[in-house]
């Protein structure tokens, strides 16, 4: 019997006894969220000084490693400094997944203009001169503020792994009861086979998290993501948003 169910010695409407007295549900429901807030924000300051930490000694590690690899001449002793670098890039990279897992759902939702959504990804992401075309015109949608990570996630893995990439178009489809915006490039594209696996934690010759974070980050808002490109012309991935948390206009929708 869970705290507040009537029962023997808990009448309806009464909580949990603590410390002898008996609470009310309304007090067992305050209490139980402010115990909630106090371990969200130990977990949140753990996180945040630890990662601050150690991303501070692997700067320092990665320095050390690119003035070695001026002074070192011997081809045998650069090739492992070299995987030491590429290794201490990774963890670097893990640790920023990392960050923006952590902060999932610690801010409200709010309406976003996907056109500043994209610019906030650029910002981060060098494409290498790849063309971007956003047509989906004056699109809004209601997430959290980490939703403009989806778009970084989704250009980095076009340029990483589309390997011949030369562009990037974001247009928006309408169904029956959702809409469909879509994220699609024409480089190497995704084997059928790996369509699924490409969302998994882990899967993948980098790190592993990009895709695996961008679909947590939209399940969070509602929305869901598949890809269904064709291997060789390209990928497509497809982010399914109710009509709710999507609206068009000159101006952000009140809510």
């Amino acid at each position: 019997m869970t705290s507040g169910q009537q029962g023997p010695g808990n009448p309806a409407g009464e909580g949990a006894v603590r410390n002898g007295q008996q609470e009310t549900c309304e007090e067992t429901v305050a209490r139980l969220q402010q115990e909630l807030t106090v371990a969200q924000k130990k977990v949140q300051v753990v996180g945040s000084v630890t990662r601050h930490d150690i991303l501070n000694q692997l700067t320092a590690i990665m320095g050390y490693n690119e003035l070695l690899l001026t002074m070192i001449k011997e081809e045998n002793v650069r090739n492992f400094l070299e995987i030491e670098q590429r290794a201490s890039d990774k963890i670097r990279r893990i640790f920023a997944f990392s960050k923006v897992y952590q902060l999932m759902g610690t801010e409200p939702p709010r309406w976003q203009k996907l056109a500043a959504l994209v610019r906030l990804a650029c910002d981060e992401i060098d494409l290498k001169g790849i063309a971007l075309s956003e047509e989906a015109g004056d699109l809004y949608l209601y997430g959290e503020p980490q939703l403009y990570k989806v778009f970084s996630y989704l250009f980095d893995n076009a340029i990483r792994h589309g390997k011949k990439t030369t562009r990037i178009r974001i247009i928006l489809e309408h169904q029956k009861d959702d809409a469909i915006l879509v994220v699609q490039d024409d480089g190497e594209g995704v084997p059928p086979e790996n369509r699924e696996k490409i969302f998994e934690r882990g899967f993948g010759k980098y790190t592993g998290w990009g895709l695996f974070v961008a679909r947590e980050i939209l399940s969070l808002n509602g929305m869901a993501i598949r890809e269904n490109g064709v291997e060789g012309k390209g990928a497509r991935f497809e982010i399914t948003i109710p009509q709710s948390r999507i609206k068009t206009g000159d101006k952000p929708p009140a809510r």
